[in-house]
């Protein structure tokens, strides 16, 4: 964490890691039981699984920083920022439809979260990537 040179900022980064690494596991080793929790069918397996490695790829970036620091990764960075507002907008705007609130409003909580540790982290350490 140190390679951040600013620890509200690496701390901020290392939850939304674990937010990642936790999207991982159960995108992709726990997408049918998740899908049929929030009733959607088998058939969303594949696109389930394609998310889960999208945050594969994700987090096993966001992990190389913290060993090599964060400079010279400003176009990932601002891909992440520009990626996770997208998922932040989808699911707010799905969790007023009636018919998919009750799949989605817990995660909508829970991307907010980790939206705004993003955000928060990112902004301090924009300068330096």
């Amino acid at each position: 964490m140190k390679q951040y040179g600013d620890t509200p900022a690496a701390i901020a980064m290392g939850l939304f890691t674990l937010g990642g690494i936790f999207y991982v596991i159960q995108l992709l080793f726990m997408t049918e039981s998740w899908l049929a929790q929030n009733n959607v069918g088998p058939e969303a397996v594949p696109v389930a699984q394609v998310l889960g490695c999208a945050w594969l790829g994700y987090t096993v970036v966001l992990i190389s920083t913290f060993i090599s620091g964060p400079e010279g990764t400003r176009r990932f960075f601002n891909a992440l920022v520009v990626a996770q507002l997208g998922v932040l907008i989808v699911l707010w705007l799905q969790s007023f439809s009636e018919a998919y609130r009750e799949a989605v409003f817990d995660d909508a909580i829970i991307v907010s979260v980790l939206t705004a540790l993003l955000l928060f982290a990112w902004s301090r350490i924009r300068s330096r990537i």
